[in-house]
C-alpha cells in the first residue's frame, strides 16, 4: 500500500522522470529528490539561493568521495583477508581513480542527467566522475550509510567493476616509477611546473625528476592526471615496460 502511494505521488511530481530513472538504475525511489537534482548540477549551472548563495554538486561530490572510499575499503578488506595494506590501498586507488569513475558514470548513463553548460561538457574531463561521486553523497544523505553501502556493493561493484581485471592491469604509472626509484635508491619528485588556461579548461603541467634531472613531463586537467602522464613518459624513457 505504501509503495503504491509512493508511485501515485511520484506520478504527479515535476521530477517524476528523475524518480523513475533512479528506480530503473538503482532499484529504489528517493525520499528527497532535491538531493539527486543537486548531485547532477555542475557549478556552471549553479542554483541561486534566496540569500544569494550559489550551490552545485561540489559538496555532495566531496561527501560521496569519502563514503565511496570507506565502502570500497571495507569491501576489499573482507574479500582479501590475507592481503597486506599496500595491496588493499592500491586496488582501492584503481577502483576510485578518476578515469575508472568516468567509465562507471558512462556505464550508468549518468550523462543524461547532468546539468552543465556546453563549454563545461566539452572541457571538464571528469564531469561524469564528479557527478557519480555526488550521486553517492546524495544517496548517503537520503538513505544512510548501510543502504548506500548495499547499493555500491550490489548494484555497482558486482555489476560494473571487475576486481580481478583491475588487479591484473597495472596502470598506476606513478606507483611503478616510485617503486623503481626506491629500488634503485634514487630520489624522485613530482612538481607542477606551470598551469595553462583557466576556468573549466585549466591544465596542469607536471615535471618528474629523478636525482634532480627531469625525466618526464605530463599534462592534464588534474594534478594527479598530469603526474600519471609524466610518470608514463618517464617509464618509457627509462625503458621499463608499462
Amino acid at each position: 500500500m505504501v509503495h503504491l502511494f509512493k508511485k501515485i505521488t511520484i506520478s504527479f511530481s515535476p521530477q517524476k522522470d528523475l524518480y523513475k530513472a533512479i528506480f530503473k538504475l538503482l532499484g529504489f525511489y528517493p525520499h528527497n529528490i532535491s538531493l539527486y537534482q543537486l548531485a547532477f548540477t555542475h557549478k556552471s549551472q549553479s542554483l541561486n539561493m534566496c540569500n544569494g548563495t550559489k550551490i552545485c554538486n561540489e559538496r555532495l561530490e566531496y561527501l560521496g568521495d569519502a563514503v565511496l572510499g570507506a565502502v570500497i575499503a571495507n569491501y576489499l578488506f573482507k574479500r582479501f583477508p590475507y592481503e597486506d595494506e599496500g595491496f588493499l590501498t592500491e586496488i582501492r586507488s584503481r577502483i576510485v581513480c578518476r578515469n575508472n569513475l568516468n567509465k562507471l558514470a558512462e556505464n550508468l548513463d549518468l550523462h543524461k542527467f547532468i546539468l552543465a553548460d556546453k563549454d563545461s561538457n566539452n572541457k571538464a574531463k571528469f564531469l561524469k566522475a564528479n557527478a557519480f561521486e555526488a550521486l553517492i553523497g546524495a544517496i548517503f544523505l537520503d538513505k544512510g550509510y548501510d543502504f548506500t553501502q548495499k547499493i555500491i556493493v550490489d548494484k555497482i561493484i558486482r555489476n560494473y567493476i571487475n576486481i580481478d581485471e583491475l588487479i591484473e592491469n597495472d596502470t598506476n604509472y606513478k606507483s611503478k616509477l616510485i617503486e623503481y626509484a626506491q629500488k634503485e635508491k634514487k630520489s624522485i619528485e613530482f612538481r607542477v611546473s606551470k598551469t595553462i588556461g583557466s576556468g573549466f579548461g585549466k591544465q596542469y603541467v607536471v615535471n618528474v625528476t629523478i636525482n634532480g634531472k627531469i625525466i618526464g613531463k605530463g599534462q592534464d586537467t588534474s594534478i594527479k592526471g598530469a603526474e600519471q602522464n609524466a610518470a608514463k613518459e618517464a617509464l618509457s624513457i627509462i625503458g621499463i615496460n608499462e
